[in-house]
């Protein structure tokens, strides 16, 4: 995933994060009881730094953040 797509964040109800692709997936994902509400739109690069082992989700299935970086 190139590091500059925009990505929508939410949180479990643990508090860690989940990585959505669109806005409206994110909203429609949102978690009530999560100790951190509502929807983050961040880089992905932002992600893969401060969040690496995130799941990310993708046409049904889930990655860690860390799997979609580019290849150095």
């Amino acid at each position: 995933m190139d590091p500059k797509t925009i990505v929508y964040l939410i949180r479990d109800r643990e508090g860690k994060v989940i990585v959505l692709t669109t806005y409206e997936e994110a909203k429609d994902f949102l978690i009530p009881e999560a100790p951190v509400p509502g929807v983050e739109e961040r880089p992905f690069s932002w992600v893969l730094e401060h969040h690496p082992k995130a799941l990310v989700r993708i046409f049904y299935q889930y990655y860690y953040a860390e799997e979609l970086a580019d290849p150095v």
